[in-house]
């Protein structure tokens, strides 16, 4: 699994031609299954009142990465 940061999604939902590295990785990372979101990202992302709903619940459907607290 590839945790993507908010700064990629950023990006990768951007229009930005020509496209950087990270687009092509998250699009890489979502065609294999191989995304996932770490829930501070969720946050971060959900927190923007612009952000569109139909992207919300992709994105709320990608798994999110399992946090362990640390010892």
């Amino acid at each position: 699994m590839i945790a993507i940061d908010t700064s990629s999604w950023i990006a990768f939902f951007s229009d930005r031609e020509p496209p950087g590295d990270d687009t092509a990785l998250v699009e890489s990372a979502l065609a294999d299954y191989q995304a996932c979101l770490p829930p501070v990202v969720l946050t971060e992302l959900l927190s923007d009142p612009k952000f569109p709903r139909t992207l919300a619940k992709r994105l709320t459907e990608l798994p999110l990465l399992e946090l362990e607290p640390g010892y």
